[in-house]
C-alpha cells in the first residue's frame, strides 16, 4: 500500500517514521531557536563594540588635548630652549652654531663630546655695569712685614644678573610764569607723559610688560599679583583685570580686524 509517498506494510510501520519526523522538526526548531540567539548576540557585541570604539575615540582625544596642555605648561616652567640651542637655529641645528663658536674663540676645534655643540652664547649686546670687589679698607699688605702690595690689574669674570624691580616713576612737568605785559596765559606748564589709559594708575610700559606676561608668556594673574607682591607692590587682581581690559579695548580700536580674529576684545 502506498500512501504519500510512504510504502507501508502495516498500520504500525508509520509510527517510527512520525517519530523520527517529529525530532527533526524539534531540532529544527531547536537550531532556529539557537540561530535568534546567535544573531541577538551578535547585535549586542556589534553595538558594544561601536560604544568602545567610540570611547576610545574620545579617550585618544582627551590623551592629544592633556598632552598639549603638558606641553604648554612646560614651555611656560622651562622656557622654550636650552643653554646649547642657538639662536635661530633648531634643535637639529646646522653648521652655523660650530662657525659661531669657532668665532668666539674656541681654538678652531669642532664639537666637544657627543652631539655637543662647542662655545657659549653671545651676551655682548647686553647692558652691563662693573662691580669692583675688594680688601676690606683697599689694598693689601704683607701679612708678616706689612709692606703694601702694588697693583697688579684686575681680574674680570662676567656673570648674568637678572634684576626685576617694580619702581615708582615720578614726572616733574616744569611750570613757568609770565615775566612780559603780554596779553597770553599767565602760567604754562610743559606736556607730561603720554598714557595710554588717562587717569590710570600705570604708565605705558607698566601696561606693556603686564600683557607679555599675561598673554605672551601665558602667565595667570594670580602669578602676577603675587610676583608684584614680592616686589613689594600689592596690587589687587581687580585692577590688574581693569588695565587689561581698557588696554584690550584700545587695542581693538587701533587694530580691529586683526584684534577681532586673535579675540584681543577678550582680555581680562
Amino acid at each position: 500500500m502506498v500512501a504519500a509517498g510512504v510504502v507501508l506494510d502495516s498500520e504500525g510501520a508509520e509510527a517510527p517514521f512520525r517519530d523520527v519526523l517529529a525530532a527533526a522538526l524539534e531540532a529544527n526548531h531547536e537550531m532556529a531557536r539557537v540561530a535568534a540567539e546567535l544573531r541577538a548576540e551578535n547585535t549586542r557585541l556589534r553595538d558594544e563594540n561601536a560604544r568602545l570604539q567610540a570611547e576610545r575615540a574620545e579617550q585618544a582625544a582627551e590623551l592629544e588635548r592633556l598632552r598639549a596642555d603638558l606641553a604648554v605648561l612646560q614651555r611656560m616652567l622651562f622656557g622654550r630652549s636650552s643653554e646649547r640651542s642657538r639662536p635661530g637655529q633648531g634643535a637639529g641645528g646646522d653648521g652655523g652654531g660650530q662657525e659661531q663658536g669657532r668665532d668666539r674663540g674656541n681654538g678652531g676645534q669642532g664639537k666637544r663630546g657627543p652631539g655637543a655643540q662647542a662655545g657659549r652664547r653671545d651676551y655682548s649686546h647686553l647692558p652691563r655695569f662693573k662691580v669692583v670687589w675688594d680688601f676690606e679698607g683697599g689694598g693689601y699688605c704683607c701679612p708678616r712685614c706689612g709692606e703694601p702690595f702694588t697693583p697688579l690689574g684686575d681680574h674680570e669674570a662676567e656673570l648674568l644678573d637678572w634684576v626685576v624691580i617694580v619702581r615708582v616713576a615720578v614726572h616733574c612737568r616744569r611750570r613757568y610764569r609770565r615775566a612780559c605785559g603780554c596779553r597770553v596765559p599767565a602760567t604754562v606748564m610743559a606736556p607730561g607723559p603720554p598714557k595710554a589709559i588717562g587717569k590710570g594708575l600705570f604708565g605705558n610700559g607698566f601696561i606693556a610688560m603686564l600683557l607679555t606676561e599675561r598673554y605672551a608668556a601665558g602667565r595667570s594673574m594670580n602669578s602676577l599679583v603675587a610676583g608684584l607682591a614680592r616686589q613689594g607692590a600689592e596690587i589687587s587682581p581687580a585692577t590688574l583685570a581693569g588695565t587689561c581690559a581698557q588696554a584690550g579695548a584700545l587695542v581693538v580700536a587701533e587694530y580691529p580686524v586683526r584684534a577681532g580674529h586673535q579675540g584681543v576684545s577678550g582680555l581680562q
